[in-house]
C-alpha cells in the first residue's frame, strides 16, 4: 500500500515488471494508493489484509510533514506490517537511480532534480524510459553507511527502506 498514488504505485508496478523480465517470479500482489496521512495509509492497509489472505503487507511512505508518522512506525515495529519511510520523500529513492546525489534534500531541490532527468509537469509520472535497471545502483545509494535505514525506522535525511522492498520482491 503506498502513500502516493501516482509516483509510488507506477514504479511499483514497473519494478515489478522490471524483476519478473529478470527472471523473478511474484507472488500476486495488490497495490493501491492509500491517501497522504501514514497512519490512514496503514488502516487502509490493515482493512485490505483483513479482507484477503496476504503473506505480507507492506505500507511505503514520505516523511515529509506527517504528524502521524512516528506513530506508524512503531505501531509497524510491534505488530504485522512493515512499514517502508523515504526521507524526505520517495523521490529521493528515484533519484538514486538516476544520480549518485547523497546530499540532503527538500521537496523543491527533488523535484528539480527530478526535472534535470526527464521528469515533466509536477513530477509525478515517471517517465516512459525510466531506468528500472539502475535499481542495484539505487540500493547501493540508500544502503550507503549514512544512509542505511532499517525497516519500520524512520531515518535521516535523505534515506529510504526500499532497499528491504526491492530484497522482498526478488525472493531473498
Amino acid at each position: 500500500m503506498t502513500e502516493g498514488e501516482i509516483t509510488e504505485v507506477q514504479y511499483l508496478q514497473g519494478l515489478i515488471q522490471h524483476l519478473r523480465t529478470a527472471g523473478v517470479t511474484v507472488v500476486p500482489y495488490s497495490l493501491e494508493p492509500g491517501g497522504g496521512e501514514p497512519s490512514r495509509v496503514l488502516a487502509k492497509a490493515r482493512k485490505l489484509a483483513a479482507k484477503d489472505d496476504y503473506e505480507a503487507v507492506w505500507v511505503v511512505v514520505d516523511v515529509d510533514e506527517h504528524a502521524s508518522l512516528n506513530d506508524v512506525v512503531r505501531e509497524c515495529a510491534k505488530g504485522s506490517e512493515t512499514v517502508v519511510v523515504s526521507n524526505p520523500q520517495f523521490e529521493v529513492w528515484l533519484i538514486w537511480h538516476l544520480s549518485s546525489s547523497g546530499a540532503p534534500q527538500t521537496a523543491a531541490s527533488l523535484k528539480k532534480e527530478l526535472r534535470r532527468h526527464g521528469f515533466t509537469g509536477t513530477c509525478k509520472h515517471l517517465p516512459t524510459d525510466f531506468p528500472f535497471s539502475n535499481v542495484d545502483q539505487a540500493v547501493a545509494m540508500a544502503t550507503h553507511r549514512t544512509r542505511a535505514t532499517s525497516l519500520n525506522t524512520r531515518g535521516p535525511n535523505p534515506s529510504s527502506s526500499m532497499p528491504h522492498l526491492v530484497e522482498a520482491l526478488r525472493g531473498r
